[in-house]
């Protein structure tokens, strides 16, 4: 496992919590989160540009 450290000022810091708090979630399960919801996006874009990759190719090719 990796340890990410991030350094906020006390008022970015506090509206992080605010909103993880609002989510019912800790500050650490809130970074999970979009941690997980970025990986999820990055996954779908690689297979939509697989997709229209496929079907330029496709498509080429009479």
């Amino acid at each position: 496992m990796r340890k990410i450290i991030i350094k906020l000022n006390e008022r970015d810091y506090l509206n992080f919590l605010l909103e993880s708090n609002e989510h019912g979630l800790t500050a650490e399960e809130q970074i999970h989160e979009i941690i997980n919801y970025y990986i999820l996006i990055r996954k779908r874009r690689a297979k939509i540009q697989f997709k229209k990759n496929s079907f330029s190719s496709l498509s080429d090719n009479p």
